[in-house]
This record gives structure tokens, sequence and C-alpha cells, in this order.
């Protein structure tokens, strides 16, 4: 079974799982809205295994997710699923908002401006799903393992916004 007939097949489970993870996120998780972000680099990323990732709608609302994340130099990357509302709205509007966090959203530190973008290039994709290889642990790696059998996956790309961006 392809990745995809797997995901339609299962989709009304992934719609629970969502839900409870929704239902789990931290209410706190909106403040990072309310911050300035700051543009100085990911380095506040380090050390941290999740980040709050912030992706607006058509009407300027930002949506903040907790996500894993890998770091490489100077960009970031995450994976989700290939139906994920972040990709889509990634994809029209490329500013985003990168902050530390724990598992449920949780802000643990100031929020990145970023700019990110969908990879379709193949070797790009490749190269973000090496770094995140390499970067997860165990538990990561098991999930990972676990829903690509579910769903195909996105790598979404992160780099600091410019100030002039």
């Amino acid at each position: 079974m392809s990745p995809n007939t797997a995901g339609q097949r299962f989709r009304p489970v992934i719609r629970i799982g969502k839900r409870l993870m929704d239902g789990a996120r931290s209410k706190r998780a909106s403040g990072v809205l309310a911050d300035d972000a700051r543009a100085e680099g990911f380095d506040v990323l380090a050390g941290h295994t999740h980040a709050l990732l912030v992706t607006y709608k058509r009407d300027g609302t930002g949506v903040p997710t907790p996500v894993w994340f890998a770091r490489d130099d100077d960009r970031v990357y995450v994976w989700t699923e290939i139906n994920a509302f972040k990709a889509k709205r990634l994809r029209r509007d490329p500013r985003a908002l990168l902050a530390p966090c724990g598992p449920t959203g949780a802000p643990q530190g100031p929020a990145v401006a970023a700019r990110g973008r969908v990879l379709e290039d193949p070797q790009e994709r490749e190269r973000a799903a090496t770094v995140v290889r390499s970067q997860w642990g165990f538990g990561r790696r098991l999930f990972e393992l676990v829903s690509r059998t579910v769903t195909d996956v996105h790598y979404l790309a992160f780099e600091v916004a410019d100030d002039d961006a």
C-alpha cells in the first residue's frame, strides 16, 4: 500500500490525532504573536528539540504550531504531512516566526522572524531529510517511521528574514 493510499484509508485516525494534539496545545502558544520577533539568527533554538512555528492565514492571523525541527547552519528544516495547512499557508505567504518551545507549544524564548518555503527540488528535499534524520532522536525517528506509512511529507526550509523583507 502506497503512503497516499494509506493516507486516505487512515484519514479518520489522522483527524482524531490532530484534534488531540490541538487540545494539548499550550494556551501560551499564542503569546508569541504579541511579542516582537527578532531577526538575529536561529541561535535562540540551540538546545531545544521543538520550535513554535507560526504561519499566516489569508487574513493575516498567525497560527502557532509546535514542531520538531533540525538546524543546518543558517537554515532550519521541518517536515510535515503533505496535507498540512502550515505548508499551504507557507506557499501563499513565506513569512513565519520560529521560537523555542516545549512539546505542547509553550514558548521558551523569543521568536525569530523567518522566511520559509516548501522544498520542491529533489536534492534540497534529500538534504533536508538527511539533516532531520541526523538530529532526531530515537523517539522521533520511530514517529517518522510510523507516520510515513500513513502519509507523505513536505520538507519546509526557513531562513532568518531580512530586515527589508
